[in-house]
């Protein structure tokens, strides 16, 4: 169970550099949003060159830009790569089209448009092994003004959640974008673990401790478990 994804912007050299000692569940190196299409050449160079290392997160995962798919395989191809993020899903096509590039890659998708909450049963029917939840462009996409509680985009985070657990798939929730807001964090990491996600999405290192803590269970639940076991033995 994936409980932290970390984001990893292949443009920023910096934060490449740090990427292998940055002890998370996961790393989503990112060649779409992150990426400048003026920047797209030198990130690819720079990605091919991070992953020929070692990690210390468990998984290493790419967010491909599928316009530029072919050329994002033939960098990569022989690296080592846990999984592929496919963004903007909207339909089973958009898996199908990238698992016909890469045959046998685990891949994710991202739902992020009014589209993709839609077709949701398609997409988690296509072979993906998990599903993350991109709220900021399914805001834009939906039209809607954020709410308290997220209430604007509660309906399509709480169906990516349903239609996880009818397939049997992981499903990560989104990106908290005031990375300084501890409050407003741990607040959204609860809700999250509340609508039933298995962890979060980040967009800074210092989120990933907090996060973690927020998606695995707590000593009282350990205790609780534990005590139902003991008395159904004893039954």
């Amino acid at each position: 169970m994936l409980r932290s994804a970390l984001f990893i912007p292949c443009a920023n050299a910096k934060a490449m550099a740090k990427a292998a000692t940055i002890a998370c569940d996961a790393l989503i190196f990112d060649l779409e949003d992150a990426v400048g299409d003026s920047e797209r050449d030198g990130a690819l160079v720079r990605l091919a060159e991070t992953l020929a290392g070692s990690f210390t997160a468990k998984i290493v995962l790419v967010r491909i830009h599928p316009q530029y798919l072919n050329a994002i395989h033939k960098a990569l191809a022989g690296l080592r790569i846990d999984g592929l993020v496919v963004p903007k899903v909207n339909d089973a096509a958009d898996i199908t089209g990238v698992a016909h590039v890469w045959p046998d890659m685990p891949l994710w998708a991202m739902i992020e448009t009014a589209q993709g909450v839609v077709n949701l049963a398609e997409i988690a029917a296509a072979g993906v092994k998990g599903l993350i939840a991109g709220p900021n462009d399914l805001r834009k996409d939906l039209r809607t003004r954020p709410m308290d509680n997220r209430a604007d985009i509660l309906f399509a985070l709480s169906q990516i959640v349903l239609y996880g657990r009818a397939f049997g798939l992981s499903a990560l929730d989104g990106v908290y974008n005031q990375y300084a807001d501890e409050v407003g964090f741990a607040v959204e990491c609860a809700q999250g673990r509340s609508l039933g996600f298995d962890g979060k999405t980040l967009i800074h290192p210092a989120q990933i401790r907090p996060c973690e803590a927020a998606f695995s269970h707590s000593e009282a639940e350990v205790e609780w478990a534990k005590a139902v076991v003991a008395a159904f033995a004893g039954s």
